[in-house]
């Protein structure tokens, strides 16, 4: 009987070994990142898009400039050598906007963890994914996103 315990026992240890080593959240490389702005329109039909030239950075802020009301527009940023930018679709579940706390890059797999709060600039009632434009410092070349 305490062969059995011991054999179960061993098991059970090395189990956890296995889901513990396999959290990319644990082993990746934290990313410096600095948000930017969210907007309540749809910018890609994708649920990211990887902004690494200025001609695509143009062509997103005609598309916020074309939404966008008033007499004055924001002012278009300038993509340089050390920085990537990223536009993110998370979904939304009981608010109408989340904050992103980190992200980390594992493997090819940018990972951006978030968190749900109602932003006041929104409509309380909106339940449309607001797409978040991040600034990661640093040429990151990846080819997934996870938003958790």
């Amino acid at each position: 009987m305490r062969l059995y315990l011991y054999f179960f026992l061993f098991l059970f240890l090395n189990c956890q070994s296995q889901i513990a080593g396999n959290n990319p959240l644990t082993e990746g490389k934290q990313i410096p990142f600095e948000d930017k702005n969210h907007y309540p329109f749809s910018l890609t039909s994708k649920d990211f898009l990887i902004i690494n030239s200025q001609e695509k950075m143009d062509e997103v802020f005609r598309i916020i400039h074309q939404n966008t009301n008033g007499s004055r527009f924001s002012p278009i940023p300038a993509v340089v050598e050390d920085e990537t930018y990223v536009i993110l679709k998370p979904r939304l579940r009981n608010t109408n906007d989340v904050s992103v706390e980190s992200v980390i890059l594992y493997k090819n797999t940018l990972y951006v963890k978030v968190k749900a709060f109602e932003n006041p600039d929104f409509r309380k009632e909106s339940r449309f994914s607001p797409n978040i434009l991040l600034k990661l410092t640093g040429r990151i070349s990846f080819k997934n996103v996870t938003i958790k």
